[in-house]
């Protein structure tokens, strides 16, 4: 199973919506968070209904911040619980995919007090956890100012952005969370946002996932930014079956021609 977190500045123009649906199809995903939709409150439109027939929308009273969860058709999907933020900064919902219970946190960070956000938004989160907990999007933030952030203006990133980074990685090792990205790619330098403004580089998208879900990590990769400035970041699962050591029962068909199994089962019957 696939699942995008993509921050696409803004989807309110169908070209933007046209690019986003071709992405899309491309990556095949089943599961896609998207963050800073821009759509106003109860006008928005569906985004490629046909793909993506189950959609869920946290939107703000204007074309600002948004965030949505897409769900694909070729999954089996049934939702639980859903918590929306009026403000549109962010949506969890619990749900069934493919028989399995999630938990999924798309979250669009606010670009000060970044920690106590994110905490509470964790806190309503485990209040109604079950199942696999996934936590994505835009933290606004980066856990390791020294290995992803890249500025001209700063080479050395100051003492409050290293700061607010350990104060990050403390309250996920808190809940038990991974940064998935960083996990599969320990010592690489690479990154999400691009900031004209500052002229820095900085990797403040993630997907974090608990420890005891990593086996069943596939990939995690994050993608050139392109058409937002944002790079859009996906994670490929195992499905459950395939993470557990047992495979699924098959039947050796060669007892059916031994005259010995035969005779065993005749007797069982």
């Amino acid at each position: 199973m696939k699942i995008v977190s993509y921050n696409v500045k803004g989807l309110n123009t169908p070209y933007k919506r046209h690019v986003l649906y071709a992405d899309l199809k491309k990556w095949g995903a089943e599961i896609v968070c998207l963050q800073e939709t821009h759509f106003k409150r109860l006008v928005h439109p569906n985004l490629d209904p046909r793909t993506y027939p189950t959609q869920y929308h946290a939107t703000g009273p204007a074309k600002a911040r948004g965030v949505s969860i897409l769900v694909s058709h070729r999954v089996a999907f049934q939702l639980h619980r859903k918590l929306s933020d009026p403000q549109g900064r962010y949506l969890i919902i619990v749900c069934s995919v493919n028989h399995e219970l999630f938990t999924i946190v798309n979250l669009y960070s606010p670009n000060v007090d970044q920690m106590s956000f994110v905490s509470s938004v964790l806190a309503k989160a485990q209040k109604v956890l079950s199942g696999m907990l996934l936590v994505c999007g835009d933290f606004n933030c980066s856990i390791d100012p020294k290995m992803d952030v890249r500025s001209v203006k700063a080479p050395t990133p100051p003492t409050r952005q290293i700061r607010r980074g350990t104060k990050f990685f403390d309250l996920l090792q808190s809940y038990g969370l991974y940064d998935i990205w960083r996990v599969l790619h320990p010592g690489e330098r690479d990154y999400s946002f691009h900031s004209t403004v500052h002229n820095s580089y900085t990797r403040i998208d993630y997907i974090f996932l608990p420890s005891g879900t990593l086996p069943r990590v596939l990939e995690c990769t994050l993608l050139d930014i392109t058409w937002s400035d944002h790079a859009p970041l996906i994670l490929t699962l195992h499905d459950s079956y395939r993470s557990t050591n047992h495979p699924p029962w098959k039947l050796n068909e060669s007892l059916l021609s031994d005259p010995a199994s035969e005779k065993d089962l005749e007797r069982i019957l």
